[in-house]
């Protein structure tokens, strides 16, 4: 599955004895959601070397983790949203400068979205895409938590940026995963040749993009049971067989998708008109066909929905920019 070849050595447990952040040497810095790139790789500057670059109020500096290479180097993140001009300015100034100053032939840096950047990094830098993806979740539940959700004061924080705590009552609030199924759905005709897959329309998607359902797994429910539910509430189809295939972090903002494959064993076809506009069944050749001339839209392959179309069609499709 994408976004997940790599383990990121985390220190869990020095983290949240001590803060790790002052010993780190390596910084990431993000800049309105924007990660510096350069000659494939994440560059990542010299901490010491931002000491100069005030820190966003509420939106702390984190751990990630340290780096697998033997220097046992500590990274961190840096986030920098919404910022004025002339700060943003600054920062790409000083990031540009730093990367400059650490090679005789620095090559030059873009200023890149994780989901542009992903698949690159995944295959040929998949620690560097671990530590992206760690640094996309964590900032996002920053920004979205400044307060307590108990009773609305400041929290300040702790555990190397890991945790906030409530000034006022104490409580201890931890960065949100929230679990998502994302399921191929075939009809289980036992002729691959005419075995179909079935796709959807989003309503928050323009054009003729197609891909497979998804959904939030609700307080107690299994995955299993998410599934289904899922699946009849958007297709108005029964599915059984709910087969785990794989899972990966998917950090807009911050959840994990759980990949699965169901097969139709009852209920009538019909689109929920609310979150999918339309359905459509595609047998192999049909979908060939389809991404080859353009007819329909498939998903980038930084995406577990695409994994789980090419598994059931048992080879690979050309990127299609989504």
């Amino acid at each position: 599955m994408p976004l997940n070849r790599s383990r990121l050595e985390r220190r869990t447990p020095e983290r949240d004895r001590a803060d790790q952040r002052p010993a780190s040497r390596l910084t990431l810095v993000l800049l309105n959601g924007r990660m510096p790139v350069a000659g494939g790789r994440l560059v990542l500057v010299e901490r010491a070397a931002l000491g100069e670059f005030r820190e966003v109020p509420g939106l702390p500096e984190v751990y990630l983790g340290e780096l697998s290479n033997g220097s046992a180097d500590g990274v961190t993140v840096r986030p920098f949203t919404e910022v004025s001009d002339q700060d943003a300015r600054t920062a790409v100034r000083l990031v540009e400068r730093v990367h400059a100053a650490g090679s005789t032939a620095a090559e030059p840096i873009e200023w890149s979205t994780l989901r542009a950047i992903a698949p690159a990094l995944g295959a040929s830098e998949p620690e560097h895409a671990a530590l992206a993806v760690t640094a996309q979740a964590v900032t996002s539940w920053h920004v979205d938590h400044p307060r307590c959700p108990r009773c609305g004061d400041v929290t300040d924080v702790e555990r190397s940026g890991w945790m906030r705590r409530c000034r006022a009552d104490g409580s201890m609030h931890f960065p949100r995963t929230d679990p998502a199924v994302i399921v191929s759905i075939t009809d289980g005709h036992p002729d691959p040749s005419r075995e179909r897959i079935l796709l959807g329309q989003s309503a928050a998607w323009s054009g003729n993009r197609f891909s497979t359902l998804a959904g939030f797994v609700e307080p107690g429910e299994s995955i299993e049971q998410a599934v289904v539910r899922e699946i009849e509430e958007e297709s108005g189809l029964v599915v059984g067989r709910v087969r785990y295939l794989g899972s990966q972090p998917w950090p807009f903002p911050r959840s994990l998708m759980i990949g699965c494959t169901a097969r139709m064993e009852g209920g009538a076809l019909r689109p929920d008109g609310e979150e999918i506009l339309q359905l459509r069944w595609f047998t192999r050749e049909q979908l060939r066909t389809a991404a080859l001339e353009d007819e329909i839209v498939l998903p980038g392959k930084v995406s577990i929905a695409r994994a789980l179309i090419e598994h059931w069609l048992g080879e690979p499709l050309p990127e299609s920019g989504w």
